[in-house]
């Protein structure tokens, strides 16, 4: 899939690459319990560990799970 995003021209793309908008998407997903923790490591090629590494960088922890996020990981 593909997904076109207009940004502010004081925003460069030198400034922000496409695979940290596709991380912060991946991590968003994830975080709202949309993926499974599984569908977002293969979603970016990543590892469990690199993943959880990741998750941080865009304010999300993996200790701060809720129910429903519980629920989607253990139904994967």
């Amino acid at each position: 899939m593909n997904i076109s995003i207009e940004l502010p021209d004081k925003i460069s793309l030198h400034q922000v690459s496409q695979n940290y908008f596709k991380e912060g998407l991946i991590a968003l997903l994830y975080h709202i319990g949309k993926l499974s923790e599984q569908e977002a490591c293969v979603a970016l090629g990543f590892t469990r560990r690199e993943f959880q590494e990741m998750l941080p960088n865009f304010g999300f922890s993996i200790l701060a799970d809720d129910p429903d996020t519980i629920l989607t990981e253990l139904c994967a």
